[in-house]
């Protein structure tokens, strides 16, 4: 007979424990991407947008950069008080927060200055394509009623 409090039954006990808490508990909030703060350019090349993270986890992008016009105005904001702010520094990124399940940053939404229009919104990352961030803006909560972008990482500020 084999004694249960044995060192050698303790330790194959605590390797199980450990191999199951490995295997069976979520993961630690990104550890599937390494978040999505940086520089991206916008796919038509006229914008800037600087994202990041805010102490609860949350990410937020702001446009930090304009290809021309950096006066531009917020013209087709449907909020009046606001039609007289400047794109350039516009927050238009809010409220994404990582989930492990999913591997996207979502529960946020996404402003578009052109039309003055704000959606529900998600990002991801593709493992092939490293340095490129998937946006998708969509509205009622369906997710295929809406459009997708991509954004370029860069290094730094443009000037």
């Amino acid at each position: 007979m084999v004694c249960p409090y044995s060192p050698m039954n303790r330790i194959s006990s605590a390797v199980l424990l450990l191999l199951a808490a490995a295997v069976c508990s979520p993961a630690r909030a990104e550890s599937w991407g390494e978040g999505i703060a940086g520089f991206y350019v916008t796919v038509d090349g006229g914008a800037q947008v600087r994202v990041t993270r805010a102490s609860d986890g949350s990410y937020t992008g702001t446009i930090v950069w304009l290809r021309s016009d950096k006066n531009r105005l917020d013209k087709n904001n449907p909020d009046p008080g606001r039609k007289g702010d400047r794109v350039l520094g516009l927050v238009i990124l809010r409220e994404l927060r990582a989930n492990d399940e999913t591997k996207r940053w979502e529960g946020g939404t996404i402003y578009d200055p052109k039309n003055g229009k704000t959606y529900d919104a998600f990002i991801w990352r593709d493992p092939d394509k490293p340095g490129i961030l998937f946006l998708k803006g969509y509205v009622f909560g369906i997710t295929w009623l809406g459009r997708s972008t991509t954004w370029t990482e860069e290094k730094k500020l443009r000037e």
